[in-house]
């Protein structure tokens, strides 16, 4: 996404907002350039181009934009850990930050269904892990997950961590669908639900290996 002020910004941000949107309720494959444009009230139907330079930018400005808050409030969670730190500890700040921000965004959200239909489809997935592994604090985590988890043969690290992601996306998007049935969403049920989800993926982690 190219720097911009103004209006440009602002149909930036519409753009991004309604494809979103979009993208969560239908899916990728049903969902086109022109649809977002018109949705957005955008006379032309190039425009994503124009700001985005293709559907790839365009995705990839979104989950940019989403993703700052998040990776802030990552990386403070881990420069407040101690050197002692353990799974449960490295857990929530896998957990927590994404509950927050859906957990605490005024009205209903989309992002983690968003996220969810990102990974589901072939042609996008790719660019969801990718953009995942720019983020440092998030990096981090992950590292800092492996070093404290008990020992564990090869196969069984790579098996559980592709568990975890796909229960990471699933659960996420579980949570926002139930948050979104309410109106006004409560602001506080993601408290409980990242305990709970950190007690099941250090079950995950800690669960002997065969």
């Amino acid at each position: 996404m190219t720097e911009c002020s103004g209006q440009s910004a602002q149909t930036q941000q519409l753009l991004l907002d309604t494809a979103e949107e979009l993208f969560a309720r239908h899916g990728f494959a049903a969902v086109s350039n022109r649809q977002i444009c018109e949705a957005a009230g955008q006379g032309n139907n190039y425009a994503i181009g124009y700001h985005f330079g293709s559907r790839d930018g365009l995705l990839t400005a979104l989950l940019k934009v989403r993703n700052e808050p998040i990776e802030r409030a990552r990386r403070k969670m881990v420069d407040e850990l101690g050197e002692d730190a353990g799974p449960r500890d490295w857990l929530r700040c896998l957990v927590r930050p994404q509950l927050e921000f859906m957990g605490t965004t005024p009205g209903h959200t989309p992002y983690g269904v968003f996220c969810m239909q990102m990974a589901a489809d072939p042609t996008t997935n790719g660019l969801l892990y990718d953009q995942a592994a720019q983020w440092p604090a998030l990096l981090d985590v992950i590292e800092g997950t492996y070093r404290a988890i008990p020992d564990l043969p090869a196969k069984a690290v790579e098996v559980r961590t592709l568990i975890m992601r796909n229960v990471l996306i699933t659960t996420f998007a579980d949570f926002e669908r139930v948050r979104n049935q309410d109106d006004p969403p409560d602001t506080e049920s993601w408290r409980t639900f990242v305990d709970a989800m950190v007690d099941g993926l250090f079950g995950l982690w800690t669960a002997p290996a065969t």
